[in-house]
């Protein structure tokens, strides 16, 4: 890879690289693996899951890369370090290390793109080997939830706290930007919590218009909304037993802040129209991504609500700056969309190296978009210079000329044409289906089920 002016004063793609986990292979004296990571997975195009399955001469068999230094190292009994080219076009530098026991046999093999620094020459007896080396090569942090990827240290430290005081009541600020995973993580505070079994109440300060705050919060008597004639009880009354979750709470009106301080402090709540104040108990977790402590100081968020909600602060950093989290979460949403959608996309090594160099504003839920698009949109028939060729309408004839055999009739060139556009408007809105569908006016099934028309043409 070509290095990038150091004056310019932008990182490399050998400086981002650096930055990555290593792949990393655990083998029995066998080649059966015994203990990997999502990276190595990614770079052949496989889950984890199957991966541990595996059988490293199943995989050379199979295609994924053409040999196994970790075989040479099992029979040689010695160290091995080749480069290695995966069938999805990585280029790695492995080094393979037989770990050996008292009598000289090979207990299991430690393969990696990164120097493995072996402390001894043999493990204690009478330990199991994948047991040590869990503890030597270092666990992610225990109890990772399901669904949340903490390859980084940062997001490692994240987990500790929230499994440290889950069990507690104490009220919770998560700050970070939009798409960070605030929700992932209130969600699982909540699922490692004593009130697991309670309902997860979501309010989204931003989109409750300011006339309707006080009947969503608190609910409402009989005849205090026309037309209404039964009680209607408040999300915080809803909440009850379980986590009420305050999202972009600095939208939340300044009138509001007040009433909303009171039901924090007393532990109880007052339907519109009504005189019995109803207990509440339930936790609850805010997040915001603008800086709360500045709006105080410009009156725009009270202090006293402030210090009331920021009992355990948890800040998330960027997806750009968790590098590591960003591997993970390329292969969870390649894995999830793969099985939504029926696919087998596997991502290459060119349109990872892109990934990786992308800042991600919009942080994981951009990144979602971003491969929903990929394993949606994936298809073969046409290279990206007459995917070009499509959306400039002057070289349409050339188009159908070189695609005679497979759009000869009408409604398969309106597959195409229809397909190439949406993938075009997708392309604008980011990979975000949902806006993609607004401006084209249809449903966002319609837009799915257009693109996989149009790969069924181009197969043909």
């Amino acid at each position: 890879m070509t290095r990038k002016n150091k004056k310019s004063g932008k990182r490399t793609m050998n400086d981002i690289i650096e930055e990555l986990p290593s792949t990393l292979f655990v083998t029995d004296p066998h080649g059966n693996i015994l203990i990997s990571n999502e990276f190595t997975a990614l770079t052949i195009g496989v889950q984890l899951e199957e991966l541990l399955k595996a059988n490293v001469q199943d995989l050379v068999k199979a295609g994924y890369y053409p040999h196994s230094i970790t075989m040479e190292a099992i029979q040689s009994k010695q160290k091995v370090s080749k480069n290695v080219v995966t069938s999805r076009g990585f280029h790695i530098f492995s080094t393979a290390i037989p770990i050996l026991d008292k009598d000289g046999e090979v207990q299991l093999v430690v393969t990696t793109s990164n120097e493995f620094k072996q402390e001894h020459a043999y493990y204690e007896a009478n330990v199991p080997v994948t047991q040590q080396m869990n503890k030597q090569l270092g666990e992610a942090a225990a109890g990772s939830g399901k669904g949340i990827v903490a390859e980084s240290l940062a997001m490692k430290q994240i987990i500790k706290v929230c499994n440290q005081m889950a069990s507690y009541d104490s009220k919770v600020l998560i700050y970070g930007e939009s798409g960070t995973g605030k929700e992932v993580i209130a969600k699982y505070i909540h699922l490692k919590s004593d009130k697991w079994k309670g309902p997860f109440i979501v309010i989204n300060c931003a989109a409750i218009a300011p006339s309707l705050f006080e009947y969503e919060l608190f609910g409402y008597e009989k005849g205090v909304m026309e037309g209404q004639s039964e009680v209607k009880k408040g999300m915080i009354e809803i909440a009850n037993g379980g986590v009420l979750f305050l999202d972009e709470i600095a939208d939340l009106p300044l009138e509001m802040q007040a009433k909303l301080l009171r039901v924090l402090e007393n532990n109880e709540v007052r339907r519109v129209g009504g005189i019995v104040n109803i207990p509440v108990h339930c936790r609850v977790i805010s997040a915001t991504n603008r800086d709360l402590w500045s709006m105080v100081k410009k009156g725009l968020f009270r202090e006293d609500l402030y210090y009331r909600i920021n009992v355990i602060p948890i800040h998330i950093p960027p997806l750009r700056n968790r590098k590591l989290d960003l591997v993970g979460l390329i292969s969870s949403f390649i894995a999830s969309f793969n099985q939504m959608y029926g696919k087998k996309y596997v991502l290459g090594a060119e349109e990872f190296e892109k990934m990786l160099s992308q800042p991600w504003h919009g942080n994981a839920r951009e990144l979602r978009n971003y491969i929903e698009r990929l394993v949606v949109t994936e298809y073969t028939g046409i290279n990206q210079e007459e995917e070009d060729q499509v959306a400039d309408w002057f070289a349409i004839d050339h188009f159908i000329d070189k695609n005679k055999h497979r759009l000869s009739a009408l409604k398969d060139f309106t597959a195409v044409a229809e397909g190439r556009y949406i993938v075009k408007v997708l392309k604008d809105c980011y990979g975000n289906g949902t806006e993609a569908a607004k401006k084209l006016s249809v449903d966002r099934s319609v837009i799915y089920r257009k693109l996989k028309k149009m790969e069924e043409v181009l197969r043909n």
